[in-house]
């Protein structure tokens, strides 16, 4: 018998077809899942290059990582190798940080397809925890891991314009390795930490088992 996830009535308020992560029960969907897939992407242009956030779906992948738990290995894509990454997630619970909103529209452009899609955003479950939108991965990797970015998005397109794919595949592993961490950690605590711009840290209960 195939199991199915659990839905909350917040699904059935908007049309999107893949899941938000506060209409998910959770436990259900790590249930329905022996492994996942952590994914991260870097694209060659900014946003403002193509014409707005409504157009990210033109941004074109440089590079795409990912950690897949059920071989531990950490592999990288590059744009004609996207495929692959689209098949595996095809078949793992995606994890991610804002993949609803970033990762995923960019990937849809390369035969992604969404419908049936099993995904897990720490940033939306965060978010729908404490309220607060828009929180950058690395006020959790301060707080959970002690550990920072190594850089950004900005350097990532300019290593692409002057060809340094190597040093973009090295950053975007980073990030999956930060948001595999910080994954892990909450699934074997119960708890995430998020460090404030004052330098304090605050503790929130997470539920990802």
């Amino acid at each position: 018998m195939v199991s199915r996830i659990r839905l909350n009535p917040t699904y059935w308020k908007h049309l999107n077809p893949v899941p938000f992560s506060e209409d998910v029960v959770p436990a259900s969907l790590f249930l329905k899942h022996q492994n996942y897939l952590v994914v991260d992407l870097e694209t060659q242009n900014l946003v403002q290059d193509v014409g707005g956030w409504d157009h990210i779906d033109k941004l074109k992948i440089s590079v795409g990582c990912a950690y897949d738990s059920a071989t531990n290995q950490y592999l990288s894509f590059r744009e004609n190798e996207i495929p692959k990454l689209n098949d595996l997630c095809q078949n793992r619970l995606v994890v991610g940080y804002n993949v609803r909103g970033f990762d995923l529209i960019v990937l849809q452009a390369y035969g992604l397809k969404l419908q049936g899609l099993d995904v897990f955003d720490i940033m939306y479950d965060v978010q729908a925890l404490t309220r607060q939108k828009y929180m950058k991965l690395e006020t959790l990797a301060q707080g959970t891991l002690n550990i920072g970015k190594s850089a950004d998005g900005l350097m990532a397109v300019e290593w692409w314009k002057q060809g340094q794919v190597d040093k973009i595949i090295e950053y975007c592993m980073q990030d999956v390795k930060v948001t595999r961490d910080i994954f892990e950690y909450g699934r074997k605590n119960g708890v995430v930490k998020l460090k404030r711009a004052d330098g304090s840290v605050t503790d929130v209960k997470v539920n990802w088992n």
